[in-house]
Parts: structure tokens; C-alpha cells; sequence
């Protein structure tokens, strides 16, 4: 099963800014995350996805200019615009990433995308967002194609379309879920690793910068790093 890594991104989110162009270490934050992301195995791809309104002009740009594919549709439907680029891209499994999230660990993506290959269609959602255990700004949802296609298919609520595969850990009647539980060392719920406002921006890059020009840290050192940063 090829997997396809879909970074939703945005500039603003219920009315507040993103930051997800905002200078990150000397790079724009969505630079950073695609620069972790190459280090992940197992997939197939990359692919931001976002809207077709003005205000998301920026992030088209920055991918036309970086190279990297981007996918568009309505703001509010990401569950359409996922499986849009999954049907591009000829994927039969995706990994859903948070462009606010630039301190994923490429190893939690491969984890993911390399359990979506070994079940082969067997599991309908893996992903760590079931029982948050993992450091916030780590989330990650992997589904296939057919399980997302199915539940497009029932998500007759804008709500539902806006939160795309949530729809499938939401379900788990319906569908075949499997929760990864994050090993004891990094079982942190309780640290933000995320830009979830623009006051994070600065933390963030305090943990970038530790890491002097590397972008292949695993989350045990970030979370070392951010112990350390804490502590000062």
C-alpha cells in the first residue's frame, strides 16, 4: 500500500492567525515540518493541502516555490480535498499531519504509514488520537483510501467534512481502529509541542535552535530539549 503524508494547512483557524509561515529557526514553520518529514520511510509522498481562498494564497505560493505538491478545495472540507489529493497521487493509504505541528517525530509517521502497509486494508484508522498519551503537537491520523472514501459518503454535517478523518476514530463501530499508545518515556500529555497560538512561536524555536541545524531529533530529545529549556 503506497501512503501518502497530507499536511493540512491554513494561515488563519477560527479566526485567529496560524503562524504557519512564520519565521521558525531561519525558515518558514511549514519548511521545518517538510524538513522533518523527509526523514520519514515508508511513504510515497507529500502533499500540503489548503484552501482556494485569497487568504491561503501564501501557502500555495510557498509550495509552488519549494516544489511541493499542494492540494486545494473549500476551506471547510477537508475530508474532500484529502481524498482529492489521495486520488492524485493514486494512494490507497494517507497519514494526516497538522502544519501547526512542526516538531513531529518522522518516526511516529513512519510507524504509522509502515503499520497502514503491513495491515494492508485490514485496519480502517491507526493513529494516536484516540487516548492522548503522546505530547500534544504529535497528533497523527492514518487511514485508507476506501475507509475515507466510505465515510465521506456519511458525513452529511459541515462540522464532519471540516474534521476529515476524525470522523473515522470517532466511529469505532463503523469502522476498524487501532490507538497507538505512546511508550512510557514519552507518554508527556501534558507538554505542548504545538503552535497553537503565536505566543508558542518563540518556544518552539528555543527547541529548534537547540538542535543546531539538525532536523532529524527524535522525540525523546525534543522533550529533553524542552526540559531543559523549562528549566533555565
Amino acid at each position: 500500500m503506497n501512503v501518502l503524508a497530507i499536511i493540512s494547512a491554513a494561515t488563519t483557524q477560527d479566526g485567529r492567525a496560524t503562524g504557519v509561515l512564520a519565521p521558525l529557526a531561519g525558515a518558514p514553520l511549514l519548511g521545518r515540518l517538510l524538513d522533518r518529514l523527509a526523514h520519514a520511510e515508508k511513504l510515497a509522498g507529500i502533499v500540503v493541502t489548503t484552501s482556494d481562498e485569497p487568504d491561503d494564497a501564501p501557502i500555495r505560493e510557498f509550495c509552488a516555490a519549494r516544489g511541493t505538491p499542494c492540494q486545494t478545495g473549500a476551506r471547510d472540507d477537508l475530508i474532500g480535498r484529502q481524498l482529492a489529493a489521495m486520488a492524485a497521487a493514486a494512494a490507497k493509504g494517507g497519514v494526516s499531519l497538522d502544519a501547526r505541528n512542526p516538531l513531529i517525530d518522522p518516526a511516529l509517521v513512519t510507524q504509522v504509514a509502515d503499520l497502514l502497509q503491513m495491515t494492508d486494508g485490514m485496519l480502517d484508522w491507526i493513529g494516536n488520537t484516540l487516548a492522548p498519551a503522546y505530547p500534544r503537537g504529535m497528533e497523527i491520523d492514518g487511514f485508507t483510501a476506501a475507509a475515507l472514501t466510505e465515510a465521506e459518503k456519511r458525513c452529511g454535517e459541515p462540522e464532519q467534512r471540516r474534521r476529515g478523518p476524525a470522523f473515522l476514530r470517532e466511529h469505532g463501530r463503523i469502522y476498524r481502529p487501532l490507538s497507538l499508545k505512546a511508550p512510557p518515556e514519552v507518554a508527556r500529555p501534558d507538554v505542548r509541542l504545538g503552535v497553537e497560538s503565536l505566543a508558542d512561536l518563540p518556544r518552539i524555536e528555543a527547541i529548534f535552535q537547540s538542535f543546531e541545524g539538525r532536523t532529524d531529533f527524535t522525540l525523546a530529545e525534543i522533550l529533553a530539549a524542552a526540559d531543559r529549556l523549562a528549566a533555565q
